[in-house]
């Protein structure tokens, strides 16, 4: 058992750390862990100009209801981060997808990691995840935005949805209702973009072979001149 948290690195700063370390807690929390000791982003990463860190908190080894005797692991990959990734094309996945208990980001990845590499089998991208009862949760890796109605929507917690740190940036920019959105508002939706900390935001520019308007450029710059 793991939970674990990705903080994008960008000249040597790590973005959100704060925000990344509240969920932290909540999620150890929730899983029954008590208070586990996160510290800061290690010396060796922030000499690197850009990438992202996963820490990761693990349950430690013995049975379930044995004490927490887990350790803290922080993996660094460099790479490009901010928002100068092109739009993405995105495709429904029909794999009922089971989110982590109470939104936590867990080490058991394998859903997502699949519904990705099934998506250019779609002929797409990525892939877009619903819960068995059909509610839109995420994108693979990312939370997902839907226009409809004219109005920008994303899927609530009670869906599975993740309080992604970036997700809640775009929440305190710009109105924003969480609902329980099916596949009949992804049918009919306008517009769609997707928010993690590695890509920031990231249009998408057709689901399901269906072409979409998406022009987020001024929320990409907002966030490449207030966060980056």
């Amino acid at each position: 058992m793991s939970v674990f948290e990705t903080v994008a690195i960008h000249r040597g700063r790590a973005i959100f750390w704060e925000a990344h370390l509240e969920r932290f807690a909540r999620a150890v929390s929730s899983a029954g862990w008590g208070e586990v000791a996160v510290g800061g982003i290690p010396e060796d990463c922030t000499k690197i100009r850009d990438g992202v860190v996963r820490v990761y908190v693990t349950a430690g080894p013995g049975r379930p209801d044995d004490a927490f005797c887990g350790s803290v692991y922080a993996l660094f990959e460099e790479c490009e981060v901010g928002t100068e990734f092109p739009a993405v094309r995105a495709a429904s996945s029909s794999a009922p997808y089971l989110p982590g208990p109470g939104g936590r980001k867990t080490g058991n990845y394998w859903q997502n990691v699949d519904a990705l590499a099934s998506a250019p089998g779609l002929g797409a991208e990525d892939a877009l995840l619903f819960n068995p009862s059909g509610a839109l949760v995420c994108a693979s890796m990312a939370n997902v935005f839907l226009e409809v109605d004219g109005v920008w929507k994303t899927p609530a917690p009670e869906a599975g949805a993740r309080d992604g740190v970036i997700r809640a940036w775009v929440q305190e920019q710009m109105p924003v209702e969480e609902a329980l959105l099916g596949a009949d508002d992804v049918a009919r939706c306008t517009a769609c973009f997707l928010t993690n900390s590695r890509v920031g935001v990231r249009a998408v520019s057709e689901i399901d072979g269906r072409p979409l308007r998406s022009d987020v450029a001024a929320l990409q710059r907002l966030y490449r001149d207030q966060v980056l």
